[in-house]
């Protein structure tokens, strides 16, 4: 378990989707913990997943659950914390992490009943590199829910810490391994 009172994290999109575990989870007691010592930092780069999502959703739904992913979208724009820019350092930090893993090392996945295009994977690919590159300028550890987005990353990094003069390493945390 983590302490919550160790952070602040800078939370990942897919991490998130943890806060809308139900009130009684391990979980839901861990982030009130957290959250009484550390707001939910995040990057500018998963604030354009989130609402891209919320958007996406709501062109595919009919028009009387269009309303709820409105509100729903309203809601978490109105309670999001911190957001970290993608600002200069971050720019480079995620050039130099894009250069060293120019392909995507995770399949396509399927998202909203829709198979992930390769342009679609890319994108994503690069996104995670620009919210690790958040993390680390941020000098944050970086809270996640899929290795295999952040995993190749830090290891190239490792391999490659002159590129990254004190930045690193890139410290991750799984969700489930904060309870």
């Amino acid at each position: 378990m983590i302490d919550p009172a160790s952070g602040p994290f800078l939370f990942d999109t897919s991490a998130e989707s943890w806060l809308e575990r139900p009130e009684d989870s391990e979980f839901s007691r861990w982030m009130r913990a957290y959250l009484s010592h550390h707001p939910i930092h995040i990057s500018a780069v998963t604030l354009v997943e989130r609402v891209r999502g919320y958007s996406l959703l709501s062109r595919r739904a009919h028009q009387e659950r269009r309303e709820r992913i409105e509100a729903a979208r309203i809601d978490y724009l109105n309670a999001v914390g911190p957001v970290w820019p993608l600002d200069g350092a971050v720019a480079v930090v995620a050039g130099e992490i894009m250069a060293m893993l120019p392909h995507p090392p995770t399949p396509p996945r399927r998202s909203h009943q829709m198979a992930e295009s390769r342009q679609e994977r890319l994108a994503r690919w690069r996104f995670d590199g620009m919210i690790a590159a958040t993390a680390l300028v941020a000098k944050m550890p970086l809270i996640h829910n899929n290795a295999a987005d952040f995993e190749p990353i830090r290891s190239a990094i490792e391999l490659s810490p002159k590129r990254f003069p004190g930045l690193g390493p890139l410290e991750l945390i799984r969700c489930g391994s904060l309870i």
